[in-house]
């Protein structure tokens, strides 16, 4: 099972960066066609736009249907949930009795859970009561396959941002905490959010978020031959069901260790 991971692509039709965000993003989809073998998916762990609009999803949808793999998406806290949901419909995964963008995919060998992290009243992340039964109830339809969930925030302390707690509140976080606690099945928690490559744990479960898609946003330091070459991860799962993850800069063949761009 391989995952190609891309995050934070802020397509902004208006801003003073609008096209080379398009390249960015259009850069990494040309490089993850061309991988031998292909990723079995990509996923992108949110903020894809940076103002929420119908045009700018429209936008990244005519990039994105180049790929020639399934994608996933996540909502991020510059997403709307409702342009999001129209541009890139999950109807026939979405789980029920909830408004939030929350799914879950059977169709590979690794199960594949979304999570909605957005907060009504700010950038940082969020996870309350509804969206934790959402999650378990989602857990328990299948305790044996691997399961990979995919969400914006990351649920950690990012040491090396000037922001270490993502989320709102972290209380959120023990809430979710305690969701994953005694979750064997769950092998791995992919986000976005922090601009640059982070890795910590939650409730056991090992946690990474990832540099930015748009390269005039991304944080940490990088060699001079990748200042401006956008950068997304694949994630490989092992022979003992764990996911061995390495930064690839696109359009470029030579992959980097994930830890290496921070």
């Amino acid at each position: 099972m391989i995952i190609a991971q891309i995050s934070d692509t802020h397509i902004d039709l208006d801003g003073p960066n609008s096209a080379a965000r398009l390249r960015n993003l259009e850069d990494c989809v040309v490089d993850i066609n061309r991988l031998d073998p292909l990723p079995d998916v990509v996923i992108h762990t949110g903020d894809l736009s940076q103002n929420g609009k119908p045009a700018e999803y429209e936008a990244a949808r005519r990039l994105l249907d180049a790929l020639r793999c399934p994608l996933h998406v996540a909502a991020g806290n510059r997403d709307e949930r409702a342009a999001l949901r129209s541009a890139f419909p999950a109807d026939d995964y979405l789980l029920p009795d909830t408004l939030f963008v929350q799914y879950r995919s059977d169709a590979f060998p690794v199960r594949l859970i979304a999570v909605d992290t957005l907060s009504e009243s700010s950038n940082q992340g969020d996870f309350c009561q509804i969206r934790a039964e959402n999650l378990r109830a989602a857990l328990a339809e299948d305790t044996t396959k691997p399961t990979a969930i995919f969400m914006h925030h990351p649920p950690f302390e990012v040491r090396e941002s000037k922001y270490p707690f993502q989320f709102e509140a972290w209380e959120s976080v023990e809430r979710m905490s305690r969701v994953l606690e005694g979750q064997r099945q769950v092998v791995a928690v992919f986000c976005g959010h922090t601009h640059r490559d982070a890795a910590g744990e939650i409730a056991g479960v090992p946690v990474s978020s990832m540099p930015s898609v748009a390269v005039d946003l991304r944080l940490g330091s990088y060699s001079d031959e990748l200042q401006s070459v956008p950068l997304y991860k694949l994630h490989r799962l092992d022979a003992q069901q764990r996911f061995v993850s390495e930064i690839r800069a696109a359009r470029q063949r030579q992959a980097l260790p994930a830890g290496n761009a921070g």
